[in-house]
């Protein structure tokens, strides 16, 4: 019984530090959004609202919560605009992109995590006799965009809540959905990179990228320099969980298999 009961503890505050991460993006959400995003009973999104009263985390409004004013959203928390994400070092993650890419053979199945670098991988895969699995809407538009003929990549959408601002996917249908699927690599996007391995900006990115990581052969990051020493929020993984890193320059301590991309 108490390894019952110490096993439902910890389910309930990993679900409330979900449905907090959620919060910190929206900046307000009520129990009807909060049951659709997450797949639970007005009953238990109602207790999860008030253990986040209760701890100061949110403040109640008409319909709902919000966070508490004068507190913000936590910049470490909340995930910059991918338009302007997508502004920062161009031709690094162009020359990172092309990389990855090149390490996919015809025929294969592939996940492409959302991202600013990942989706530049849209180009150089776009008339390519390959299937992409992505939890990015950027990345699906971004090779419809670029295909000149009726063949070329087949893309499957995960499916899921749409994170605000970001174009990801994310949340327990996207998890459950990714399951399914069986693939040769999964490429990855990062937020920090450090001694222990890589960081990212909120739990329930981090979810879908394990789901990911658990369905590929291969796990593959692909982070600019600008990442190194930088730690996000929620750690992903240690450097023994991926198989490769490519990156537009040499770290100081070789973690991984890395490829330089010139």
């Amino acid at each position: 019984m108490k390894q019952e009961q110490k096993a439902q503890g910890l389910k309930s505050r990993f679900r409330d530090q979900q449905i907090l991460e959620y919060l910190r993006g929206r900046g307000e959400t009520g129990v009807e959004e909060l049951c659709a995003v997450f797949s639970i009973s007005p009953a238990t999104a109602r207790r999860v609202v008030s253990r986040l009263v209760d701890t100061g985390s949110a403040e109640r409004v008409w319909g709902g919560i919000r966070i508490p004013e004068g507190a913000g959203r936590d910049g470490n928390a909340e995930m910059l605009p991918s338009g302007l994400r997508d502004s920062l070092h161009p031709q690094e993650k162009e020359k990172i992109a092309q990389a990855a890419a090149a390490l996919v053979g015809d025929g294969e199945v592939i996940i492409i995590d959302g991202g600013t670098t990942t989706v530049r991988m849209a180009p150089f895969l776009a008339n390519r006799p390959v299937r992409i699995l992505t939890n990015s809407i950027l990345i699906a538009h971004r090779i419809d965009q670029y295909r000149t003929g009726v063949g070329g990549a087949e893309v499957f959408l995960t499916g899921g809540f749409l994170y605000p601002r970001s174009g990801l996917l994310v949340g327990p249908q996207a998890v459950e959905n990714l399951r399914f699927y069986n693939a040769r690599r999964a490429f990855l996007s990062a937020g920090g990179l450090d001694e222990n391995g890589i960081t990212n900006t909120n739990q329930l990115v981090v979810e879908s990228e394990l789901a990911m990581m658990a369905s590929a052969q291969e796990s593959i990051v692909l982070a600019d320099h600008t990442k190194w020493l930088k730690k996000d929020m929620v750690r992903l993984c240690g450097w023994e969980g991926i198989s490769r890193l490519i990156t537009d320059r040499p770290p100081e301590k070789n973690y991984a298999p890395t490829t330089v991309a010139q």
